[in-house]
């Protein structure tokens, strides 16, 4: 197995090898994954952090050795909230930018300077991270930051994400790992039984007509949810779903809740 880090901002990441096959998740900045398979230009990787398997073009991937793959995989990174920042490499000047939830391996803040993949970068504007601490007081601002985000099948940065694309990101902004799928997440933490007695930060889980979970967003407070379902919404939730109230209906059927931070 070869190992390779993702040094570009957003990285397709697709269902069979071919960009016409559909893209089912993204490998950001930074992220580790080891390739299982090839196939003509392409290799079948799983990431690292979420288990997850797919295609990805090979010109898009870096390989790195053991050591470098080592420090990707056991290494605590800075995780960049700034939706965007401009970054640089020694070489190659021109900037590109970085998306949020983007690993910064061994960054440092008197030249912010940071390296990924066994190269050394440097920031062109301040970044901001979270501090791990008081989660649930931070994470619905931190949500809140992606409002209005086309939805995108598969996608998971500030340009277009999905449902569970969301939920992962912003809790990747806090150093807490989740699986990419919203029913793999749902397999997660401890069950809240009814919405009222959410926390924020918890998760709520929606179902489609054959009990299968399909839909996930962040309960903010006071009966509201920040979701993607065609860009990503804060909407009205109750024990029946979300409430659209510009649609005046229903649009994600509750399944269950789920709490996750404590």
């Amino acid at each position: 197995m070869q190992n390779i880090v993702s040094l570009l901002p957003v990285i397709p990441v697709r269902s069979g090898p071919s960009d016409k096959d559909e893209m089912v998740t993204q490998m950001i900045f930074g992220e580790h994954a080891v390739r299982l398979e090839k196939f003509n230009n392409w290799s079948f990787v799983e990431i690292s952090d979420d288990k997850y398997h797919g295609w990805v073009y090979n010109p898009m991937l870096q390989e790195v050795s053991e050591e470098t793959a080592l420090e990707c995989i056991k290494s605590d990174p800075k995780i960049l909230a700034s939706l965007f920042l401009p970054v640089t490499h020694d070489f190659k000047k021109e900037p590109m930018y970085l998306t949020a939830g983007s690993s910064l391996y061994h960054y440092k803040p008197a030249n912010n300077g940071f390296k990924a993949g066994g190269l050394c970068f440097t920031c062109m504007a301040e970044p901001f991270f979270y501090e791990y601490d008081n989660i649930r007081g931070k994470i619905v601002s931190a949500a809140l930051r992606f409002l209005n985000i086309p939805y995108l099948w598969g996608g998971k940065n500030p340009f277009g994400m999905d449902c569970s694309g969301l939920t992962q990101i912003v809790f990747r902004l806090f150093g807490k790992k989740i699986p990419r799928d919203a029913r793999q997440q749902a397999r997660l933490g401890r069950t809240v039984n009814f919405v009222d007695e959410a926390g924020t930060g918890d998760i709520a889980f929606f179902d489609n007509k054959e009990g299968e979970i399909v839909h996930a967003g962040i309960i903010s407070g006071n009966q509201r949810i920040i979701h993607a379902s065609g860009c990503v919404r804060h909407d009205r939730i109750d024990q029946q779903g979300i409430y659209n109230d510009k649609l005046d209906k229903y649009t994600h059927r509750l399944r269950i809740i789920r709490n996750l931070l404590d």
